[in-house]
């Protein structure tokens, strides 16, 4: 009896410090109160001053008032192209031609009162000149067109060239023209005026041109073109600002002209 009673003792104890055990953890350990994160702020940035507004584009230039060519005259400056049995050919000269005072001039060396000065503005420089040949099946060469690089493409419309104290035409049968009647034209800066008389070679002598210079320091381009009255047409670009100056020393009939290659 005593040995039961004694065990029962022991057993009411060991459950006694198992209950006051965790109490007294509690007691020496309390437990931490649940606290929010805490965010730190961003450093503020220095604030740039607002910047003015771009300014506005200025306004496309109006174009001139020209005429609209009307042919296709880029035909004349593309090598391969076909007029009829002829096919163009194309050579860049390695000669240049100087222009300084902006203006460019045709006229008859042998008549100086063909004299004539291009109304549009062409700029300053030494430009390159190409010659646009007619070729036919048998090889025999004329002169179709003369080239004067300018500026740079791409090329956004084509139109009459006018002269300068000439008034602009109503239609293309009132085209400014130049009239040669001693088989040559010559192409000069128009600064210093007219020169007079040119000595060139009497008649047409193949297709390639002469330079003629001048005592007061320019270098005229006489091109063997043969007679008629020749029109003249600038290519320019969206700005308005010419590209090139084609001289067409209209070689082909107009049944030529309208018939394409199938």
């Amino acid at each position: 009896m005593i040995c039961y009673r004694a065990a029962v003792a022991s057993k009411a104890r060991k459950s006694s410090k198992a209950a006051t055990k965790p109490a007294a953890n509690a007691a020496a350990k309390p437990k931490r109160a649940a606290t929010a994160p805490v965010t730190r702020a961003r450093p503020m940035r220095p604030t740039r001053p607002s910047l003015p507004p771009p300014p506005a584009p200025p306004p496309p230039p109006q174009p001139r008032d020209e005429l609209p060519a009307p042919r296709d005259v880029a035909r004349l400056t593309r090598y391969g192209e076909r007029f009829g049995p002829h096919k163009i050919d194309v050579r860049l000269l390695p000669l240049q031609l100087p222009v300084g005072s902006g203006a460019l001039a045709l006229f008859d060396p042998a008549a100086p009162k063909s004299w004539r000065v291009l109304d549009r503005p062409a700029g300053s420089g030494a430009f390159r000149v190409m010659l646009s040949i007619a070729r036919d099946e048998r090889g025999a060469e004329r002169l179709a067109a003369i080239v004067i690089h300018v500026g740079r493409p791409p090329i956004a419309r084509w139109t009459v060239a006018h002269y300068r104290g000439q008034k602009k035409p109503k239609s293309a049968d009132q085209l400014p023209r130049c009239t040669v009647s001693g088989g040559w034209l010559a192409l000069i800066d128009a600064g210093e005026g007219s020169p007079g008389v040119l000595a060139v070679p009497e008649g047409v002598v193949g297709v390639q041109p002469i330079e003629v210079p001048l005592t007061d320091g320019r270098r005229a381009l006489a091109l063997p073109c043969g007679n008629g009255e020749f029109a003249a047409y600038w290519a320019v670009d969206l700005q308005d600002k010419p590209i090139c100056l084609v001289v067409d020393f209209d070689v082909f009939t107009q049944k030529e002209w309208k018939a394409r290659p199938v």
